[in-house]
């Protein structure tokens, strides 16, 4: 997160004042007729999850209108899914993409090669390669772009319900629409809703709603799309003459939270298994559960854990005392967080999860009464 932090937060602070310019500019092509093209719903929805070859650019907009307490170290996180964001990307394949987030005064592009991510900082002048896997980390503004979140959902989500929705006009192209309901009553995702060209399957629009709400808590779409293959030259990287140069491994959620990351994670945390532990080598953080009611747990350092359970309490968290700890939690719909403490250990547990808040703080107290091991 250092490499990359210090224009971050700035930009994400100017993103508001672009997307009010850029919501007063009429949009013509969305006036169109919708040309009504039927196709079955588990047809577009397999289309979706097959679209990740199609080649793409384009110009997105993110919308978030989670009420998120400022965690510590998590501040872009926070921006990205509190605020407005602008997304310009380029896409040939997994292993070769571009997006870079504007602001009015630069931008900071990430490009995806075969041999690592780079990184371009306009106000720092500094190109940097990122070396590595970093299979948890934080979510950046590429992760939220249509293509990116609806797979990501379907692919999480893959054997629950979906549903026609009505066709829409998206960014000048028709686009068929899918409604996927969750079964797991542990979720707080209520629908989630996307649109996609009927033909190639590739998202041009997803809209993530909160279960008990009306409106969308995350909302992601196209104002300008082409299906056209973006120019090797886009895609490739270049450092201006007198511009920093730096190689630094891919930063992981364990590096922002400063993570200690000793021991193994029970194998168990409320009724959920343990599905996943050490990735990318890093001992001590799981991921329990499956679907979209899955959520992570990380050890932090105990100062980390203090910052985290004030942060929670400003924003309204709750807080409970078990035998010998302390729990603080919030819920943000759809996003349920919780840091236990524990007299038995010199560290914290930060959880978090698209799940309902008991199921937070069944795990909470379960690790509360966990004794602390250096295995």
């Amino acid at each position: 997160m250092s490499v990359v932090r210090s224009r971050t937060v700035r930009a994400w602070t100017l993103t508001a004042a672009v997307a009010l310019v850029a919501v007063l500019v009429p949009q013509v092509p969305s006036w169109l007729p919708v040309a009504h093209e039927t196709v079955a719903p588990e047809t577009l929805k397999q289309r979706v999850l097959d679209s990740a070859n199609r080649p793409y650019q384009g110009y997105a907009e993110v919308n978030g209108t989670l009420q998120l307490p400022e965690l510590p170290n998590l501040s872009d996180l926070t921006a990205l899914l509190t605020s407005t964001t602008r997304v310009r990307t380029w896409y040939l394949a997994p292993s070769r993409w571009r997006y870079a987030v504007v602001s009015p005064v630069g931008e900071r592009d990430v490009y995806g090669t075969p041999d690592g991510e780079y990184t371009w900082d306009y106000g720092t002048n500094q190109l940097t390669l990122l070396v590595g896997p970093a299979p948890i980390r934080v979510p950046r503004a590429g992760d939220l772009t249509p293509p990116e979140l609806a797979r990501r959902i379907l692919s999480a989500a893959a054997g629950d319900p979906v549903t026609a929705l009505p066709t829409r006009r998206i960014a000048g192209h028709d686009a068929a629409g899918l409604r996927l309901v969750p079964r797991d009553k542990d979720t707080t995702i209520g629908h989630v809703d996307l649109w996609a060209d009927p033909g190639t399957g590739l998202p041009l629009a997803v809209e993530v709603t909160a279960r008990g709400t009306s409106h969308p808590v995350l909302a992601s779409r196209f104002l300008d799309v082409t299906f056209t293959p973006p120019a090797t030259g886009v895609l490739t990287p270049t450092r201006p003459a007198g511009s920093g140069y730096d190689i630094v491994p891919a930063p992981g959620i364990a590096d922002a939270l400063n993570a200690i990351g000793r021991g193994r994670p029970p194998e168990s945390l409320a009724g959920r298994a343990l599905r996943q532990t050490a990735a990318a080598g890093i001992r001590g953080v799981g991921v329990y559960g499956t679907g979209l009611s899955a959520f992570i747990v990380v050890p932090v350092p105990g100062y980390v854990g203090r910052q985290a359970a004030d942060a929670i309490k400003k924003a309204g968290g709750t807080t409970e005392n078990p035998a010998r700890g302390e729990i603080t939690s919030l819920s943000i719909a759809p996003l349920s967080v919780a840091v236990a403490s524990s007299a038995y250990t010199r560290r914290a547990f930060l959880l978090a999860g698209l799940t309902n808040t008991d199921v937070l703080l069944d795990a909470a107290n379960e690790l509360a009464l966990l004794p602390w091991s250096r295995r």
